[in-house]
């Protein structure tokens, strides 16, 4: 069983037809079907590539929502907002440690700018109910 996707079988068999068009020209440039492990090590790279920049994406997001209940927890000083911020920021520091090592998986140097970069604010003091 192949794992390509439907349409590229369908491009190498237009191919191999000897099929013309514009549009099978325009596919066959970006993925090769002639030359298949060429055509897997680039999107191996392109999905790596993405990946790692959803893992930043995460981090981001999960450090902005953070920078929002902060000023929410500011505003009200309740238990509520205090445990809130606290998950959030169990949440930020999971996807920062995953970020940090899909960086490592992908053999990226150690970054000293790293950690100011994506900065985890201290846990917040949960008032007693």
């Amino acid at each position: 069983m192949s794992w390509d996707p439907a349409w590229k079988s369908l491009v190498r068999q237009l191919v191999d037809e000897g099929h013309q068009s514009p549009y099978l020209e325009r596919l066959r440039e970006r993925y090769d079907v002639q030359l298949p492990g060429e055509t897997i090590e680039r999107e191996l790279l392109r999905e790596m590539s993405s990946a790692l920049g959803r893992a930043e994406d995460k981090v981001n997001l999960r450090l902005l929502e953070l920078e929002l209940l902060g000023r929410r927890c500011d505003e009200r000083g309740d238990r509520e907002s205090a445990l809130a911020f606290n998950a959030k920021r169990d949440e930020a520091r999971r996807a920062k440690r995953d970020l940090l090592i899909h960086r490592d998986a992908l053999r990226f140097r150690r970054d000293p700018s790293f950690d100011g970069r994506y900065p985890i604010p201290p846990a917040r003091d949960v008032p007693e109910s």
